[in-house]
């Protein structure tokens, strides 16, 4: 056990980066339009399903990769951006429990529009030629395809803080979630910049489920599995919280990552186990407020 620990620990800690890099892809978009809009969406994940039905069928039918990463993520937001303007836009200021009611149904609907346009049949999608071997250092066999996930988080998680820190539009964004009116007094239409929030965070959810394809697949049941995570990293890291999201999804990734090296066979407790240690010494979440939420 000695002799194979530094690849062990190699092999955990580049599990433990793309577990980071897809828990935050997902959970980012959450954050960002509960944070910003205040809007409960339960069907934020079943875009990310979508995404990965849509890229799945775009690779089959081209045989490219790259075209199903460019073009999935933009066909998924704009099916996104059908639902926001029809159906979500109307219940911005109605509160949760609307909103959760609504958000659970078009779950359900999008769950059995998958099921009858591609079956309950999983399916594969193989990554490109360039990313589809592996990599050793000190033992450790990488796959290359993980360190691409990686790269891919890293880049739209730097973009995502440029446009919301370091732009003229993040800053309106940032002003219209805490003072609408003051935005709206300025000429500012809030519809357009909770449209364009909202957006944004189903590009986020679809890129993921891009990526994610290659290497676990796609199936009907995993929107719920990824709405599971992505709210554990949301609540636990302070809800509408960035930063929290980030660090949450850091620790979830850490466990995930070291634990299915270690104990595989207790993984499926490790996010629950991230959950209640957090919110045992911080209720509201790392970085939640009272007045946040």
């Amino acid at each position: 056990m000695s002799g194979h620990l530094p690849s062990l620990i190699i092999a955990g800690g580049l599990d433990t980066l793309t577990y980071w890099s897809l828990a935050f892809l997902i959970a980012s978009g959450l954050t960002v339009v509960f944070g910003m809009l205040g809007f409960l969406n339960v069907a934020h994940a079943s875009f990310y399903m979508l995404a990965g039905y849509i890229g799945y069928s775009i690779a089959g039918q081209t045989g490219s990769f790259w075209l199903a990463l460019l073009l999935a993520p933009p066909i998924t937001v704009v099916l996104g951006l059908a639902a926001e303007r029809l159906l979500f836009r109307r219940l911005y200021e109605a509160g949760h429990t609307p909103q959760l009611l609504l958000t659970i149904g078009i779950a359900y609907v999008i769950a059995e529009a998958t099921k009858m346009i591609w079956g309950d049949d999983a399916f594969t999608v193989s990554p490109p030629a360039g990313l589809g071997g592996h990599i050793v250092i000190l033992g450790a066999t990488l796959p290359v395809y993980h360190l691409f996930v990686i790269a891919i988080a890293l880049v739209l998680v730097g973009l995502l803080a440029l446009l919301i820190s370091g732009t003229r539009l993040g800053m309106v964004v940032r002003a219209a979630a805490t003072h609408p009116q003051m935005v709206d007094a300025l000429g500012f239409k809030l519809h357009t910049v909770h449209t364009l929030v909202f957006l944004v965070g189903v590009y986020l959810a679809a890129v993921a489920g891009v990526v994610m394809t290659p290497m676990l697949g796609i199936y009907p049941g995993m929107a719920d599995d990824a709405l599971v995570q992505t709210f554990i990293v949301v609540v636990a890291g302070g809800l509408g919280s960035l930063p929290g999201a980030f660090a949450v999804a850091g620790l979830l990734g850490l466990v995930q990552g070291f634990g299915s090296v270690f104990l595989s066979d207790y993984a499926l407790f490790f996010p629950f186990i991230v959950l209640a240690g957090v919110l045992m010494f911080r209720p509201l979440g790392l970085f939640g407020t009272r007045s946040g939420a």
